[in-house]
């Protein structure tokens, strides 16, 4: 027997509802019962809450996102392709192929958007790339990883303790988890620190959730000639003597420092001011201890 025949009928008139109250509160009146329903029954009062934060994420995505003419065709194309002309109220089973169609079309970006959406690594690729390509220069180097380890990574509801994050990070790295708890705002929380690559290069990275962004402090050890002053790139802060570099595309947010051995990232979906305002207060400390690594 399935999940669905195990729904009491009230279940299922409530899920009928919602089918056609998409994106929409429910009216007080006349399903009264309905709600009643909603308000007693833990696992309906659940598809709801689900269905709402969705719903409201991709408003937001859609709000916040400047989208191609080409886009928009697309997406009307597939509108039209499966029968819906007049949109409002949605039904959500119609809606279900047509997300599935929406996901292709925007590859990547939208499962950024609903929150580390399960997406091919193809896919993944793809749109790491195409991002990379609008950053300057070596300020693309720590965008990859925060997106390649971070938003396309499924945290566990509870991260790691303290002494496993420490060890993850190895006995040279593991004092950074230390200072950045003690400098980050109280509402954000590391979830994941460890050591970690993506295309053969390696970085230590500290990855920090809360109030629904995701910020990461990406650092590596520079190449042969890798320098943001080198790479014809201007400071856009200077923190205690410390140039600090900027950038961002889309809705990540990218600083950056340099020390003689390390390139240092921030990297979020917080605002440009905001993030650069971050790394401000934690650049000094930081390169204080990668300068001590360096001797």
């Amino acid at each position: 027997m399935n999940a669905a025949s195990k729904r009491e009928p009230a279940c299922e008139r409530a899920l009928e509802f919602l089918d056609t109250h998409v994106g929409h509160e429910p009216p007080s009146s006349p399903e009264g019962e309905i709600l009643k329903h909603f308000e007693q029954c833990p696992r309906c009062a659940r598809e709801l809450e689900i269905r709402n934060r969705i719903t409201g994420r991709l408003k937001q995505a859609v709000q916040n996102e400047p989208v191609s003419p080409y886009l928009e065709a697309k997406v009307r194309r597939t509108l039209r392709e499966h029968g819906i002309r007049g949109v409002s109220p949605w039904s959500w089973r119609r809606l279900v192929p047509v997300a599935a169609a929406l996901v292709v079309c925007l590859g990547g970006w939208i499962a950024y958007q609903l929150g580390h959406l399960r997406v091919t690594t193809a896919s993944q690729e793809t749109y790491i790339q195409a991002i990379s390509e609008k950053v300057s220069g070596i300020l693309r180097v720590g965008l990859r990883d925060h997106v390649h380890c971070t938003v396309f990574r499924k945290f566990p509801k509870e991260p790691p303790g303290i002494p496993e994050m420490r060890s993850q990070l190895g006995s040279e790295y593991a004092g950074l988890l230390a200072l950045v708890n003690d400098r980050v705002p109280a509402r954000y929380r590391v979830m994941m620190a460890h050591r970690c690559s993506y295309h053969g290069r390696k970085f230590v990275h500290l990855a920090l959730s809360g109030d629904s962004k995701l910020i990461s402090l990406v650092i590596t050890r520079k190449g042969e000639g890798e320098s943001f002053h080198k790479d014809g790139l201007r400071p856009v802060l200077s923190e205690a003597g410390l140039a600090i570099y900027g950038g961002g595309v889309q809705r990540f947010a990218i600083a950056a420092f340099e020390t003689r051995d390390h390139l240092a990232y921030l990297v979020s979906d917080l605002g440009r001011r905001q993030n650069l305002d971050l790394l401000a207060a934690l650049a000094p400390p930081v390169k204080d201890f990668l300068d001590s690594l360096e001797g």
